[in-house]
């Protein structure tokens, strides 16, 4: 069975100390911790891949790209 990871751990990842990353640093990050496989959900989907995850997560501004950085978005965030 293929874990699935709550998107606010992606999230958290980017909220880190000292965090940044680009696309690829981040996609190479989670792949790292949770393996080539894994699936994301959120309160409202499930069975994401990364790029669909981040695909959501820019839509609804939960994250922010300038340039080739990515950021999370602490406004947009929720907190449960």
């Amino acid at each position: 069975m293929t874990e699935s990871v709550h998107a606010h751990n992606v999230l958290n990842m980017l909220l880190e100390d000292g965090a940044d990353f680009s696309l690829d640093s981040l996609r190479q990050a989670v792949v790292a911790l949770y393996g080539e496989d894994v699936r994301f959900h959120t309160c409202s989907l499930q069975d994401l891949t990364f790029d669909a995850l981040l695909t959501f997560l820019l839509d609804r501004r939960k994250v922010i790209q300038d340039g080739d950085k990515i950021m999370a978005n602490r406004d947009r965030m929720c907190s449960h």
